[in-house]
């Protein structure tokens, strides 16, 4: 008879059943005793169709089939009943992906709300002026590296790179027959015009940013990099020319719009704030952990600034 119930129990159908009871129990539990307030009534109007046409047509390039939009209609209204539901049996108070997805839509729309307001060409040019720098292309190096594989010289890769260097060094300008100073790698002998982006991309961060802090016309090294030790003769380098608007204006404007997007959404967050009241209650911390050290410097924490 038990093993009987057991194998009853495995059954597919059965699990759903009792799942499907345990919710239903849970639900007439901790569901409110009066749903009357609760709206049963989806509405689809022609503004959520003509959305989802648009949202159709945008991603597939064409309009959707009679059957495409019933199935786009039966989506939503499935989804807005489910989540209704979910909110009466109080199942989205504490669920954290649920806050998180509706916090994020409200960001979303003041963020729209703020793209709206496009900034005056004074407020442009203010903003370009202001932030040059970073709209500046980056400077550019020519130069030569010979190279010296620590995988075939071992300990003596340094003293070799030293030794050359000095040799280098007495013969000033570099010709063709200097790369022919070292080992064969990979990476090429002569940058034309690179940028440290490029450099980065080739020979690695820390190589990257120890041969754009080079001087030009003389030998330098030994210089590291995660191919091995490389000894390097700037020939040039490229200050980049000062930008102008015109012809950065559409970054401009992205980045521009993306803080005022920021301080827009900061500026309603804090009107939002002024209207709650925080309290953070104490909490049973390991002593001596970083939390505990440092939550006096939480606003609104017990002790903390704004407390």
């Amino acid at each position: 008879m038990a093993q009987s119930i057991t194998r009853l129990l495995k059954e597919p159908l059965i699990q759903f059943l009792l799942i499907g009871a345990c919710i239903y129990g849970a639900y007439g539990l901790l569901a409110p005793a009066d749903e009357s307030d609760m709206e049963t009534t989806v509405v689809v109007d022609a503004n959520r169709i003509n959305a989802f046409v648009a949202q159709w047509s945008s991603r597939w390039n064409r309009p959707p089939t009679r059957q495409e939009l019933d199935g786009l209609i039966d989506a939503y209204i499935r989804e807005e009943i489910l989540y209704r539901q979910a909110v009466a049996m109080g199942l989205a108070e504490d669920d954290a992906v649920t806050r998180r997805r509706m916090a994020q839509r409200l960001e979303f729309l003041t963020s729209d709300l703020a793209s709206m307001v496009e900034p005056t060409e004074e407020e442009l040019e203010q903003f370009f002026q202001d932030n040059k720098a970073e709209f500046s292309e980056p400077d550019r190096l020519t130069f030569l590296q010979v190279f010296f594989d620590p995988d075939t010289r071992g300990e003596a890769t340094l003293p070799d790179a030293e030794r050359v260097l000095a040799q280098l060094r007495e013969e000033g300008v570099p010709d063709p027959a200097t790369l022919q100073a070292g080992d064969q790698m990979m990476l090429p002998g002569y940058f034309a015009s690179v940028s440290e982006a490029e450099i980065r991309k080739r020979a690695g961060g820390g190589f990257a940013v120890a041969v754009m802090a080079l001087e030009p016309g003389q030998w330098h090294g030994p210089v590291l990099s995660g191919f091995g030790v490389h000894l390097v003769y700037v020939l040039a380098r490229e200050p980049a020319p000062q930008p102008v608007l015109a012809d950065v204006k559409a970054q401009v404007m992205e980045t521009l719009q993306a803080q005022k997007m920021e301080r827009f959404n900061q500026q309603f967050y804090d009107t939002l704030r002024e209207r709650y009241e925080v309290i953070v209650e104490d909490a049973d911390l390991p002593p001596g952990s970083l939390l505990q050290v440092g939550r006096g410097n939480v606003p609104g924490a017990p002790g903390g600034a704004g407390s």
